[in-house]
This record gives C-alpha cells, structure tokens and sequence, in this order.
C-alpha cells in the first residue's frame, strides 16, 4: 500500500462575527501524519487562543516524543494555565486528533469535534461526543428530546477548563487503502448527517474539492457556528460513480470495534443535527449529576 497522503483542511467562520476554530493537516517526522481540529470556546479571542495553543502544544509534545494521549494531556495543561489570566478566564477548546504511522492510525478525543472514517463501503464515527446530548441519549433520551433543553450545546468534557482530563483513545487500527480519514467540529455535522457527509466527499473529485465542499454545505443548510474540516486520504476513495456499495456502518458499534457490522446509510442519522447558536459551555461534575436527574424525571413520566 502507499501511505503518502493527500491532505487538505478548509475552516470558515460562518455565521459567527468571530473564528474560534483552529486546523492542523501536517506531515511529522518520521514519516507521521497528524490531522486535528480544536474548537475554542470562552469568546473573541480567548477561544482562538485556545484552540491554537492545544494544536501548537500537541505537535511539540509529539515531536518530543510523547505519545498522543499525553500529548493531548500536555495541550490541557498549557490552556488550563493560560486560561487563568483574567482576561481569558473560562476559556477552553475541543480537541479531536489523528495520528497516522507505520500503516496504523490512533485517534484521541476531548470534547465534541468528530473523527470519521470514510471509504467504499461507507462512513463510521470513530470518536464519542463528550456532550449533554450524547449522554442524555445514553439515558435513552431521543435525540430530539435531548436537542430541545438550555443544555443542548452543553460540553461534559473539554480541553483547558479543568486542571486534569480524561482523554478517549481509540486504536491502534490498520490503515486500509483507499480510506480517509476526516476530522471536523461540529458546526459542520449539525448539518450534515453522515450519509451527507459520505455523499458529498464521494461525489467531490479531491480531498480539497470535499473539504471545501462539506464546509460550503454546511453554511447553506444553516449551520449558525465556525464550520471546520482536516482531511488526510490514503490511496484514492472511490467517487460516487465508481463505487459499487452504498452501505454505512452499524452505529450501535461501539467505536473502538475494528469490524463494525453494516446497515442502509439512509438509517444511520448522525447524532447532533438541530438547532444551535449557543456558545459552549461545560458542564460541571455537579451539574452533571443536576442534568441526570432531570433526564431521569422527565423519563420517569412517560
């Protein structure tokens, strides 16, 4: 297999007056590549600040070195410091990060920025949301249910708001050829469900004309936030024309499952899609528990 990637990212401030976004697509030494979106929160330019400073802390931290759990735990610390400047106080980011080397890819998550896994044979979510919604529907919420509450744009975990964090892992997996992996925030799939997502790169001729494609797609269906997405394709996705499949993946598999089973791509609606235009904000550990026993009452009525 050739592992020489084609990378394109594409990040635009959309709706908002204000770009707190930050993109990474960069080959590291050794042959690694490093593909990851943050998505900053705390307002003007404390946000920006963030979401910059864990992608410039992260790629250090790698060229050290480290490895991309830590890396990732490095990038906290360094905001969390910064964030107790007065002036950026409650400042954070989303962090959602892959890694690719020696024919394997890893990829860590922190926050609500997603990792997906695009090829022929369909499109996977390979990261889990730390967000109200994501743990209001592990409750058995519907996602409209859970999209209708003040929280719906509440985070449960993020990077810099805390002095430790808990950071999701998933892999070592295989790289297969003809695969791509691509990275966004969520003013991107808010919008767009996951068969849009897989519609629109296999119907774009480049990894550019995708990313570019997806953000511009986004804007027109009215995502109200920055809208950001880090492609890094290896080999050549068959486009739509060429490809002879039109499953997604099962996603009642569990992320970290390397051989998910296969479902209609039309049954597979992405979690996310409604309504926003909220900032960020970040759930305590005592207003988590306030929020479960919301969810749990209002369940209990029905």
């Amino acid at each position: 297999m050739n592992y020489e990637p084609r990378l394109a990212s594409e990040s635009i401030a959309g709706a908002r007056p204000y770009q707190e976004d930050s993109v990474l697509v960069q080959e590291l030494s050794g042959g690694r590549v490093l593909v990851a979106v943050a998505d900053g929160m705390g307002g003007h330019a404390a946000g920006e600040v963030a979401s910059a400073l864990a992608l410039e802390t992260l790629v250090r931290a790698l060229e050290d070195g480290v490895g991309i759990d830590k890396a990732v735990e490095l990038a906290n610390r360094e905001v969390h410091e910064q964030a107790k400047d007065p002036g950026k106080h409650g400042m954070g980011t989303t962090l959602t990060a892959a890694i690719v080397e020696d024919g394997e890819y890893m990829i860590a998550n922190v926050g609500d920025s997603r990792g997906y896994l695009i090829n022929d044979a369909g499109i996977r979510q390979l990261t889990e949301d730390h967000s109200f919604v994501a743990e209001a529907m592990k409750r058995g919420q519907s996602e409209a249910e859970a999209m209708n509450t003040p929280y719906r744009d509440a985070l449960t975990r993020s990077i810099g708001t805390s002095a430790e964090v808990d950071v999701d892992v998933f892999g070592p997996f295989p790289l297969e050829s003809d695969t791509a992996l691509l990275i966004c925030s969520d003013g991107l799939y808010k919008t767009l469900d996951d068969g849009d997502l897989r519609r629109i790169y296999m119907e774009s001729g480049s990894p550019l004309g995708a990313a570019q494609t997806l953000v511009s797609s986004a804007l027109e269906n009215g995502s109200d936030d920055n809208i950001t997405v880090a492609i890094a394709e290896y080999g050549e996705v068959p486009r739509l024309e060429q490809s002879t499949q039109a499953l997604g993946f099962d996603p009642t598999a569990h992320p970290d499952d390397p051989e998910p089973a296969f479902t209609d791509i039309d049954d597979h609606a992405a979690a996310g899609a409604g309504e926003g235009g909220l900032p960020k904000t970040v759930l305590t550990v005592g207003a988590l528990a306030a929020v479960a026993l919301v969810v749990w009452l209002l369940m209990s009525l029905f």
